[in-house]
C-alpha cells in the first residue's frame, strides 16, 4: 500500500463530498396564477398532543466475519475508514465548515453583483452617460474582487484538503503496518477506485480493526 494510494482515496471522497460552486441566491418564490388558490398550510397538531412518532425501521447488525487462520494476505477499504472512523469525520466536518463559510462569502459578493446589474438594467434609459459609464466600472470591480475570492477560497479548500490528507496518512499508515507485523502477513491491500481485486473472503477486510485503533488513538 502506497502513500499515493491512500492520498488519492482520501482527496477523492473529502473533495466529493466537499467540492462547492460560486454561490447564488435562492430564486424567489414565484406566487400562483391569478385565480388559483395556494395549498393550504398544514394544521398543527393541537395543544398538548404530541404527533404519533414514526416507527423507525429495524437495522440488521451485520454479522462480523473471523479472520481466516493461516491467511497471509488481507486488505482494507480506505473509504469505509474514512466515512467509519473518528478522524474522518473529524476531516469532513473541518471541509464542511470551510466549504460553508466560502459558498457564504461568494454568495453575498454575488448579490452584490446581480443588485448593481438589476440597477443598471432599470436606469440605463434614464441617466446620463457618464453616470452609466460609472456603474460599468464599478460592475467590472466588483467581478474582479468575485473572481479574486473564488480563486482564494479553492486554494483554501486544497491547503486544508493536503493538510487532512497528511495527518491520515500519519495515523493509518503506522496502525496498519502494526495489524501486519502482529498477524504475520505478507501484504495489507488498499482497496480503492482503481482496486483490481475483483473477488475476496469477507473476512480478510480488516478496516473495522484498523477504525477502531484509530478511533482508541484519537480517544486518546
Amino acid at each position: 500500500m502506497t502513500r499515493m494510494k491512500i492520498a488519492f482515496v482520501l482527496s477523492a471522497l473529502l473533495m466529493a463530498s466537499s467540492a462547492f460552486a460560486q454561490a447564488t441566491p435562492p430564486p424567489a418564490q414565484t406566487p400562483p396564477p391569478a385565480g388559483q388558490k395556494p395549498a393550504p398550510a398544514q394544521t398543527p397538531p393541537p395543544a398538548g398532543q404530541k404527533p404519533a412518532p414514526a416507527l423507525p425501521m429495524p437495522t440488521p447488525s451485520p454479522t462480523p466475519v473471523p479472520f481466516p487462520a493461516g491467511a497471509q494476505i488481507a486488505y482494507i477499504d480506505l473509504q469505509r475508514i474514512v466515512a467509519e472512523s473518528l478522524l474522518g469525520k473529524q476531516g469532513q466536518e473541518a471541509m464542511k465548515a470551510l466549504n460553508e463559510k466560502l459558498s457564504g462569502d461568494l454568495g453575498a459578493k454575488n448579490k452584490e453583483i446581480q443588485a448593481l446589474q438589476d440597477k443598471m438594467k432599470t436606469q440605463q434609459s434614464v441617466v446620463s452617460e457618464p453616470v452609466f459609464t460609472g456603474m460599468q466600472r464599478d460592475l467590472e470591480k466588483l467581478q474582479r474582487a468575485a473572481q479574486a475570492a473564488a480563486e482564494d477560497a479553492q486554494l483554501q479548500v486544497n491547503n486544508l484538503n493536503a493538510d487532512l490528507l497528511k495527518g491520515f496518512q500519519d495515523k493509518v499508515l503506522p496502525i496498519v503496518e502494526e495489524v501486519r507485523a502482529e498477524k504475520n502477513l505478507w501484504i495489507i491491500f488498499a482497496l480503492g477506485d482503481n482496486s483490481n481485486i475483483a473477488a475476496a473472503h469477507a473476512g480478510l477486510d480488516l478496516s473495522p480493526e484498523i477504525v477502531k485503533r484509530l478511533d482508541a488513538k484519537i480517544k486518546k
